[in-house]
């Protein structure tokens, strides 16, 4: 195991579990620093159990534990949660996927892939790292599945649970149908390629007839499966488009493999050649691959996630003063529930017991917690902040008003033009190409009708729109690998399209542009003693009140002090009588101060003895990329959404440009409306980057809809993309590279266009022979592809930098 002292400063000590700062709580022990007693303590499981390797693969991989309860996974002793929740069980197995969001490197895939040394009754343990999650068997005699899920918290991986994993069918499952056409395609391809090479090197049937027909039968034979299985996606989306008299992409190129396959089985037969079955099963292959790597990013991603994703699966109710878990779905009017600090309130309901306040930043936006006394009414959605509290649902969770804001129709359809301006050129490119192969076919009936059929088959399959649609397949499919690979999942290649077109930026605050969880706090006044300093910070520990948190964590070093005489009134301030002075601190109105030539943010006043000493500044701190970013999107029009209050629009006038529009106290409807007149009386091509609930309708309304996390798997709105948060100041980069793929589509579907008027000179003469075909058509695939690559690699290096991994990211994976 490397040192943990840094090289800057050998007196800062990290932690050998988590890497953290070891601070005034660290700990010694093994000949190792520990920053708390968590980390110690999953040094010492790992220890016990001889897994220490797991510090040998990286520096400091571990996960700081967090302070839960020990009931937090009561609920899963429940019998109808924990069926919900398996996806086996027989008399003695049962098998569970969980989601573990703390997944980030090999140390974490080595370390959870050897739980039965943890625990006999573990089996076995399978990590899918995409999509951060652990598929774990085990004996459900030895192990509950609520042992199984705090064994993994024990060591540092906390299981994600929400309701919609107990919900059918929400789970996605590996599309093993893709990857059988795939498999199959390929090796069908790869051995009709090799039983071809004799009839291109000179084998034929008059010289060896027994031979040549052996060979071609087995051609025939291997290409079935191709054109039933491998082509069955492209004839059942031709179908479902001529269905709703629609010409898509598909329905040429599904025509050219119906054209291929029926002459190379005339062919084949009647022994007058060899058919073109190489350059049907070898365009079905490129075609399958171009798609596949198009899905890669879906298959591990939920773009399309809903609000049962942000809810608990289930909570604690009071039964006649008895604490039981009861599942969200089964929750009932008049319930009484038990909610602890930072937890989500299911449903509406009424404050009972506890005074507390209430986050409703992700609901409405508002980032200033709403103070609540009992008897107040709290709504669905809103996350507690400070103290426990008990309430009384008014409502089951279908009737809540976050489920009604979900469902509202303005936030759940979706408008969004599918149509692409590759369908939109292939619409003229396929009837341009029937007409050719109708007037070749035509022509030469009226010459010689023996090669009339030639021609037009010669030309369908030579000129297939197969090259526009590989082109587009694997620009787009290797420019979201790019993206996947900086930080951005995008949802399809529409979505790489519309980012392309913006030309209008929308941004959310809370939350996107602000860390509401990091400030900034600045003292204004008279100079403060240490005596004074120490009191007033021992005043505001007292309270609830986030600000006033804030200000305490600030003040950590400052040793706090026992204080009996003070009163707090909710959502105003303290005040209390210490060594014979009276100490006051809170707003404004709270210590009749004229609110006039305030500061445009939070505020935290201070008197002693009725003499006002100064104030804290508290703003929500702007992202470190943000003022950068602001300035990279020159030539964009920019607006700012805001649900928070005016105070911040100082500082956001600060860092935006002059013309852009600053929109405060924007309910989620008011974004919507918004972004749909930019749409319609500007006819702007809108993205909109958000991260809560209230941003769902805007994200919908948009041509592009973007929710930045802090963790890609948590839950997010519907949208078309996600980002790493920690990637927002990179976003015109992005939208660079959107553009310059667009361009690269638009560059091969020429070169495909020059390269197949070579092989239309041959096919409109009716002289294309089958030698000739199986040149052009793999060599135009794999030209096609390679240019792909390349381009979009170059576009790549051009706006983000070299592609190599730095070194002490090679084995930290950013997903």
């Amino acid at each position: 195991m490397k040192s943990f002292i840094s090289e800057a400063d050998s007196k800062t000590t990290y932690c050998a579990h988590c890497g953290d700062v070891c601070g005034s709580d660290s700990r010694q022990a093994y000949n190792l620093q520990f920053c708390c007693a968590g980390c110690e303590t999953v040094y010492s499981i790992l220890n016990q159990h001889n897994l220490t390797q797991y510090y040998c693969l990286n520096d400091a991989p571990g996960n700081k534990l967090k302070d839960i309860p020990d009931s937090a996974f009561s609920y899963l002793d429940d019998e109808k949660t924990m069926l919900a929740l398996l996806a086996y069980k027989d008399e003695q197995r049962a098998r569970v996927v969980l989601h573990l969001p703390q997944i980030h490197c090999s140390s974490c895939l080595w370390l959870l892939e050897k739980l039965d040394r943890l625990h006999p009754g573990i089996l076995a343990s399978q990590v899918n790292f995409l999509a951060k999650e652990i598929a774990v068997s085990f004996d459900h005699k030895q192990l509950s599945l609520r042992q199984v899920a705090e064994l993994l918290t024990s060591i540092g991986y906390e299981p994600h649970i929400s309701l919609s994993d107990a919900e059918a069918g929400k789970r996605k499952k590996y599309n093993r149908k893709v990857a059988m056409q795939l498999g199959l395609t390929g090796f069908c391809f790869a051995n009709i390629m090799l039983i071809s090479f004799p009839e291109y090197l000179g084998l034929s049937y008059e010289t060896e007839p027994h031979i040549a027909v052996f060979f071609r039968y087995i051609n025939l034979l291997l290409s079935l499966p191709v054109f039933f299985i491998g082509a069955q996606s492209f004839f059942v989306n031709a179908w479902q488009g001529l269905k709703q008299k629609f010409l898509n992409i598909d329905a040429p190129i599904a025509l050219a493999i119906l054209v291929t396959f029926t002459r190379s089985l005339y062919e084949i037969i009647g022994n007058t050649g060899a058919g073109y079955l190489d350059s049907m099963s070898g365009i079905v292959f490129f075609m399958l691959i171009g798609r596949t790597l198009q899905q890669r990013t879906e298959s591990s991603l939920r773009f399309n996630r809903d609000h049962t994703a942000y809810f608990p699966i289930s909570v604690t109710v009071l039964d006649n003063g008895e604490r039981k878990p009861k599942m969200l779905s089964a929750l009932r009017k008049d319930d009484i529930v038990q909610l602890h600090h930072n937890e989500i309130i299911p449903v509406d309901s009424i404050l009972s017991k506890g005074k507390t306040e209430i986050d409703y930043s992700f609901v409405t936006g508002e980032s200033t917690p709403v103070p609540v006394t009992p008897g107040g009414i709290v709504y669905a959605g809103g996350r507690i902040k400070g103290s426990n509290a008990e309430v009384i649902a008014l409502k089951p969770f279908s009737q809540s008003n976050f489920t009604q804001l979900w469902n509202d129709p303005a936030f759940s359809s979706d408008h969004k033009q599918t149509t692409s301006f590759i369908t939109l050129i292939s619409r003229y490119f396929s009837l341009v190409l029937l007409i050719m192969a109708f007037t070749a076919g035509t022509y030469w009936y009226l010459i010689d009708p023996a090669k009339g059929w030639h021609a037009f088959t010669s030309v369908l399959i030579v000129a297939c729109p197969c090259s526009l649609l590989l082109a587009a397949s694997f620009t787009y499919g290797y420019t979201m690998e790019l993206f996947s690979r900086k930080g951005l999942f995008v949802k399809n290649t529409n979505t790489i399209e519309n980012l392309a077109l913006t030309d209008h930026v929308v941004f959310d605050k809370t939350g996107t542009l602000t860390d509401a969880d990091n400030v900034t706090i600045e003292y204004q006044g008279l100079n403060f003693n240490r005596e004074d300093l120490q009191v007033f910070i021992s005043l505001m520990s007292l309270s609830v009140h986030p600000l006033c948190k804030a200000l305490v964590k600030q003040y950590e070093d400052v040793e706090l002090i026992p204080v009996e005489h003070f009163k707090e009134t909710e959502g105003k301030g303290m005040e209390g009588w210490i060594n014979e002075k009276y100490y006051k601190a809170g707003s404004a109105s709270f210590l009749k101060i004229s609110p006039v030539n305030l500061e445009p943010a939070s505020e935290i006043f201070m008197s002693i003895d009725g003499m006002i000493q100064g104030k804290f500044v508290i703003r929500n701190k702007v992202r470190s990329d943000i003022p950068a970013l602001l300035k990279s999107m020159n030539g964009f029009g920019i607006s700012l959404l805001s649900g928070d209050n005016e105070s911040a629009r100082m500082q956001m006038r600060k860092l935006f440009p002059q013309h852009a529009a600053l929109l405060f106290r924007q309910s989620p409807q008011d974004k919507l409306d918004y972004i749909r007149r930019l749409q319609l009386e500007q006819k702007a091509k809108v993205l909109m980057i958000g991260d809560g609930l209230n941003d769902s309708g805007a994200l919908k309304q948009a041509d592009t809809g973007i929710t930045v996390a802090e963790d890609i798997f948590s839950f997010s709105p519907a949208c078309d993309a996600i980002m790493d948060v920690k990637k927002l100041g990179g976003l015109h980069h992005f939208i660079q590279v959107a553009k310059a793929a667009r361009w690269i589509v638009i560059g091969l579907f020429i070169y495909s266009l020059c390269y197949n008027a070579v092989g239309l000179s041959f096919a409109v003469s009716a002289k294309l022979q089958p030698v000739i075909a199986a040149i052009l058509m793999p060599a135009s695939s794999i030209s096609i592809i390679l240019i792909a690559y390349l381009a979009t690699r170059r576009a790549g290096i051009k706006y983000f930098g070299t592609e190599r991994i730095a070194k002490h990211d090679q084995n930290h994976i950013s997903s």
